[in-house]
């Protein structure tokens, strides 16, 4: 098998590059392929042992893909590092329950019953289908009522928060 991955391996470099994305992540792959060879002792017949090694190699750089994942690169940390607090301070909280608040007031213009479906899908989590049972419609109707006030909510919110983002942009673009 080694002699095999050996006599052939510009080939079964060139394949690997095509599925991993790299000729260097073939080749990383094919490296430690030959080494799990060495240590390996092959008991079983192999049919097609190109397919084999091919195989092999590919699951050998998942495996090294997947490890990589879970650990951050010096990159990451250093952007980590970098980040700036965002965790709410008392400013942070009282903005959000001010906009939480606006968007109560916008959900009072609703007709009664689209405000309940809207509270019952979004705040809930109830499915369409429990909701037209509940309010004896069906789901296309609710749809549509939850399309409505979702379009009614964009748009009386965009006249409370449009200018305030403005006015964020602005002191970020100013520093």
């Amino acid at each position: 098998m080694i002699g095999l991955l050996v006599s052939e391996y510009p080939d079964l470099k060139r394949r690997l590059a095509g599925r991993l994305g790299s000729a260097d992540a073939a080749n990383e792959a094919l490296q430690d392929t030959y080494v799990r060879l060495q240590r390996t002792e092959i008991q079983d017949e192999i049919r097609n042992p190109r397919s084999y090694l091919i195989s092999m190699a590919i699951n050998i750089a998942s495996n090294r893909i997947r490890s990589e994942a879970r650990h951050l690169s010096a990159t990451d940390i250093e952007e980590l590092v970098e980040l700036p607090d965002e965790s709410p301070n008392q400013e942070r909280v009282a903005e959000a329950r001010s906009d939480l608040q606006a968007v109560e007031r916008a959900l009072e213009g609703l007709p009664g019953r689209r405000r309940a479906m809207f509270r019952r899908f979004w705040v809930n989590n109830i499915e369409y289908r429990d909701i037209a049972l509940e309010f004896n419609v069906s789901e296309r109707t609710v749809r549509h009522e939850l399309l409505l006030a979702t379009r009614y909510l964009q748009e009386a919110t965009e006249e409370i928060f449009i200018p305030a983002l403005q006015k964020r942009l602005s002191e970020v673009s100013s520093q």
